[in-house]
């Protein structure tokens, strides 16, 4: 299994709606590929606050975050962001679209 396959069944196996089969394939290639195992925790975290930012029961709901913070983060953000050069953005943009597809996935289910 590549880890392109992985990522297309992943919902799935989240779900539960895997064979036997696929299931012990899916866990084979994650106990030898690390970036597809902390992919699957990001994965199921993004799954987890997003159960609770829409109130799921049983879902772990994340806390407020301090006015503070988000000020001091993004101004962190804006200082390292005006010096990067157009490859770099296009970095940015294609890092922040894969982590946004997990959450994209499970709002339009």
């Amino acid at each position: 299994m590549t880890c392109g396959e992985l990522i297309a069944r992943l919902g799935d196996l989240s779900d539960g709606e895997l064979g036997p089969g696929e299931v012990r394939e899916c866990k084979r290639h994650l106990a030898r590929c690390h970036s597809c195992a902390a992919y699957r925790r990001s994965y199921r975290s993004t799954v987890e606050l997003a159960r609770g930012a829409y109130g799921v029961p049983g879902a772990v709901r994340a806390t407020e975050m301090p006015e503070v913070l988000i000020g001091e983060i993004l101004a962190a953000a804006q200082t390292r962001v005006s010096g990067l050069s157009p490859r770099a953005w296009h970095l940015v943009h294609l890092l922040s679209g894969i982590a946004a597809g997990p959450l994209l996935a499970f709002s339009l289910r």
